[in-house]
């Protein structure tokens, strides 16, 4: 096998293969060898069925094997030649290859690889990390509220309504445009006032008593996402069989849950879950500044489908929200968010490429259990209690559908990112003090700003805000 190799761009080659009769027919013999082992045929001893016999009955199974085959060996023989790690899936042309015996054949292998860059000295990096000892009240305050919240339960509400905000309605819909039923869903639950909701409709949920109906007319924007309805106006019906609303746990309920014997000792649990996770989000704050410095010390090219496939995942997300208020992005938007994140797409992707690199580099693997143990995560984080998620099913639902390769090179990332945190000279620092919401400054600067008494003090600490969301996460820790 002889090869040449073109660059079709920086990142991309295409190699042509030259394969002569000789290796051909020695991969055709090859095929016909298996096969004889395993063939009984009237009249032969098992494993004495004539080569020629063999080669004529199952030639054409015989052939593609050993195409195929071929094709295996030379582009792995070549990709360790040139030393090139492809990105995306090789395309051989033809497909499939195509032999005979005694014959010559040429083929091309087209595929898009990681680029070839010299890595910059990582080693003794310097970064500052925040280390916190103690949250402060407020930050407490609302990981209790977020606990509590999450360990809320949907009751019926009081009375017959109209729904109000932050309440949640069980409702059948229908929309009718001159005199025909032109969209009918049954049994939708949504939370009144909710920013995603579609506008008209919330406007007349909160119209509609409990077990009664309700319609009203509207017009229908250009993108909104029932294609048949976009432009036209028609008349909304509703009918409203459910009002709910979240009930959450008293202080008493709250201490029987996490087994307290105070407020005072949850509060103390609180503490220790926040200063643990104030802590963990530092080192990873430093852990993205030293990463930050190492993508300013390299410059080389993208290999673009994984930019096309950062891109990818942008759009959808914004279609996802666009749908969520039923509307569907245009051409011309989804061209928008494109331009919009290009930016951000390439950086997600130098950075992918350097820690792969870099993973290289350290000699970093990914075991098989390391991904098991992975994916049971994955599932705990997914899961809730109306929605338990299964592991191993969420791993063979992986397997199948070719995802394990992303949650490996996710793990293999994160190591490389690691060792580059275990080589930098990393300082420990004092959190900096609340900004002040009027000036921008720390607290103790403001002394001399004339709206300091009145703005320090009500300004919220930012971790604060961040409490909630993760307190799923911490009512295990906080048992």
């Amino acid at each position: 096998m002889k090869y040449t190799k073109e660059e079709l761009s920086p990142t991309k080659v295409k190699v042509v293969v030259n394969v002569d009769a000789q290796e051909i027919n020695a991969a055709i013999d090859a095929g016909v060898a298996m096969q004889q082992k395993g063939i009984t045929m009237s009249g032969f001893r098992k494993g004495h069925v004539p080569a020629g016999l063999i080669e004529k009955r199952f030639k054409g199974q015989i052939y593609h094997d050993a195409a195929n085959d071929l094709a295996n060996v030379h582009v792995n023989k070549i990709l360790a030649e040139l030393k090139l790690v492809p990105v995306t899936g090789l395309t051989i042309t033809p497909t499939p290859i195509e032999i005979e015996r005694d014959k010559d054949i040429e083929y091309t292998v087209e595929f898009e690889h990681m680029p070839n860059f010299d890595l910059p000295d990582y080693e003794g990096l310097e970064v500052e990390q925040t280390h916190v000892a103690q949250a402060t009240p407020e930050e407490i305050d609302s990981l209790v509220e977020g606990l509590r919240k999450d360990r809320g339960k949907m009751a019926p509400v009081e009375g017959t309504g109209p729904a109000k905000d932050g309440e949640f309605v069980n409702i059948d819909f229908s929309v009718v445009v001159d005199g025909k039923e032109e969209q009918s869903v049954k049994g939708i639950e949504y939370e009144v006032g909710q920013v995603s909701a579609f506008a008209p409709l919330d406007e007349l949920v909160r119209t509609v008593k409990l077990n009664e109906s309700g319609e009203k007319e509207t017009t229908f924007p250009e993108d909104f996402i029932a294609e048949n309805l976009r432009g036209k106006t028609g008349t909304m019906h509703v009918h409203v069989y459910a009002i709910k609303a979240m009930k959450y746990p008293t202080d008493e309920e709250l201490l029987t849950i996490f087994k307290k014997g105070s407020m005072d000792e949850l509060r103390k649990s609180c503490n220790d879950i926040l200063v643990d996770r104030q802590n963990v989000l530092a080192r990873s704050e430093a852990q993205d500044k030293l990463l930050e410095k190492l993508l300013k010390m390299v410059d080389f090219p993208l290999p673009e489908s994984l930019v096309e496939g950062e891109l990818a995942a942008f759009v959808q997300r914004e279609q996802q929200r666009a749908q969520r208020v039923g509307k569907k992005l245009t051409d011309e938007q989804i061209q928008e968010v494109r331009e919009k994140n290009r930016a951000q797409a390439e950086r997600q992707v130098k950075s992918y490429v350097l820690l792969r690199k870099i993973a290289e580099k350290e000699g970093l693997e990914v075991s098989e259990r390391e991904i098991q143990f992975e994916v049971a995560n994955m599932a705990k984080r997914m899961s809730n209690p109306a929605n338990p998620i299964n592991p191993q099913e969420l791993y063979k639902y992986y397997a199948e559908n070719g995802m394990l390769f992303s949650v490996r090179d996710q793990l293999l990332i994160n190591k490389a990112v690691e060792a580059i945190y275990a080589k930098a000279k990393v300082t420990m620092v004092e959190p900096k003090p609340a900004a002040c919401a009027s000036c921008a400054q720390g607290s103790d600067a403001c002394s001399a700003c004339a709206h300091a008494t009145e703005a320090c003090a009500t300004a919220e600490p930012a971790a604060a805000t961040e409490a909630a969301p993760a307190a799923e996460a911490d009512a295990g820790k906080a048992e």
